[in-house]
């Protein structure tokens, strides 16, 4: 279904109702048909392993220079970018299994 296609129909199921109603529906009516398309369901496997691979290679990498920048023991050395980067990712990481609210 095409934008103006669902336009048209959000138009012909309010009418008879206040202009308000119309916009609203007009505007509901645009943003679902303006969605991005799903990709194919035999890439989003790819995809997904593609993202969580890399996060968790750059959590790996961040812990490992949490560790580092603590234990060398110099006192000019701060952590705090790569806790930083740390939480980032695992932050992102973490969104990669909270089901999506559409």
């Amino acid at each position: 279904m095409t934008v103006q296609q669902a336009v048209r129909g959000a138009i012909d199921g309010a009418s008879g109702e206040t202009v308000e109603v119309k916009a609203a529906a007009v505007a509901a009516a645009a943003t679902a048909a303006s969605r991005i398309p799903e990709p194919p369901k035999d890439e989003v496997g790819v995809l997904w392993r593609i993202l969580a691979t890399a996060l968790s290679v750059v959590l790996v990498v961040a812990l490992a220079g949490i560790v580092w920048t603590v234990v060398d023991g110099k006192d000019n050395t701060s952590p705090d970018v790569l806790v930083t980067v740390f939480s980032s990712a695992l932050t992102g990481f973490l969104g990669l299994f909270v089901k999506s609210p559409a």
